[in-house]
């Protein structure tokens, strides 16, 4: 029996060279194309139009959301991109990357956490958090553990996102 890869959306709220986000994105990337259970669609939120988002994340069976904690909070063009999508939502599993702050992010990863149990979405519950200090300037993590602890959790997104992709191609999401 063949496996299928699985599609993992990778969503991202800016690429821009010289940026922390950048780094933990490219870095999260280059870990998630080592796995050979998924196949990447990087979505990055400031070169994608809201009108195209739904799409990519109903075509993904899992999505992993990288992002900053400002203020206790993700930020607010993080949630207006989650509310233009709303259905394709419902039956997927979710994962965090997070970065920022003295919590390393994790504020903003319990709050989406509530948004998408709205959404019924599943979160995945480890999540990967960062402070700009646990880089080396050329973009790998100084924690020998840190890829360790991105292999798990993306191999507990893929043990959630198989069954949940069958669910869905099988049945619709009651409303």
């Amino acid at each position: 029996m063949t496996v299928h890869p699985l599609r993992l959306a990778l969503l991202t709220r800016n690429v821009d060279a010289g940026r922390f986000g950048t780094l933990v994105t490219r870095w999260f990337a280059r870990e998630c194309e080592r796995s050979d259970e998924f196949k990447l669609d990087l979505i990055d939120l400031s070169a994608v139009p809201l009108a195209g988002l739904p799409a990519r994340i109903e075509d993904a069976d899992a999505v992993v959301i990288v992002t900053a904690e400002y203020n206790h909070a993700y930020p607010g063009d993080l949630k207006t991109a989650i509310d233009a999508v709303r259905r394709p939502w419902y039956g997927k599993p979710i994962a965090f990357v997070v970065y920022g702050g003295r919590s390393g992010g994790l504020r903003a990863a319990e709050q989406l956490r509530l948004v998408f149990a709205e959404l019924h979405a599943i979160t995945i519950r480890d999540t990967l958090g960062f402070h700009e200090d646990d880089f080396t300037p050329a973009g790998e993590p100084i924690d020998p553990t840190t890829p360790g602890a991105a292999a798990a959790l993306l191999h507990q997104l893929a043990w959630w996102a198989r069954p949940l992709r069958d669910a869905r191609a099988q049945t619709p999401y009651p409303d």
